[in-house]
């Protein structure tokens, strides 16, 4: 489980950066828009921060159904251990002294 908090403190930190990069790029290309420079720049800019978005939401989604089959198998081991221990205290209830 530990993996699974490490991809989401991961994915976390990407988006905050991304979402950094995005504050920090709107800023002066605003002024360079006004100075003449392209559109087309900030689109690009865009399409890759929001390429970066639809890869972290794809990540969280992976950790996320990683993390329920995880969940789900420990439950089922959990399950049978318990159940091995209930069949080994009534073999021993059982069993002469």
């Amino acid at each position: 489980m530990a993996s699974f908090g490490s991809n989401i403190s991961d994915a976390t930190k990407r988006l905050d950066d991304a979402v950094d990069a995005l504050e920090n790029l709107l800023g002066p290309h605003l002024s360079d828009i006004e100075a003449g420079e392209s559109v087309n720049t900030l689109k690009e800019h865009i399409k890759t921060l929001t390429e970066e978005r639809d890869q972290l939401a794809q990540e969280l989604e992976e950790a996320r159904a990683r993390a329920r089959r995880l969940e789900s198998a420990n439950d089922e081991v959990s399950g049978r251990l318990e159940s091995l221990m209930t069949s080994l205290k009534q073999d021993l209830a059982a069993s002469p002294s």
